[in-house]
């Protein structure tokens, strides 16, 4: 449950929308093209475009161990920079 919490808060801190839930996984809406921008840095995250009522900008990442979350958190710095999301 911390490293959910942690995350969270660490995305919504970007200015992401975080979606409540209590699965191992959140759902956020942050600048389209974030998991390309990503994926480039090695690191994934599902976009959901595709999924009933959401669209470009959403995406699912799980929660993980805090070293990893932290490397995730990172590369959302670097990547919404790249994108220019404010």
């Amino acid at each position: 449950w911390r490293r959910r919490e942690a995350l969270r808060l660490a995305l919504t801190q970007l200015g992401c929308d975080v979606v409540p839930g209590q699965a191992n996984y959140l759902l956020f809406r942050g600048p389209a093209g974030l998991d390309a921008a990503l994926l480039r840095k090695k690191i994934a995250i599902r976009s959901c475009a595709n999924y009933p009522g959401l669209g470009e900008g959403w995406y699912r990442t799980a929660v993980r161990l805090p070293e990893e979350n932290e490397a995730l958190l990172d590369a959302l710095r670097r990547g919404m920079e790249e994108l220019s999301w404010r």
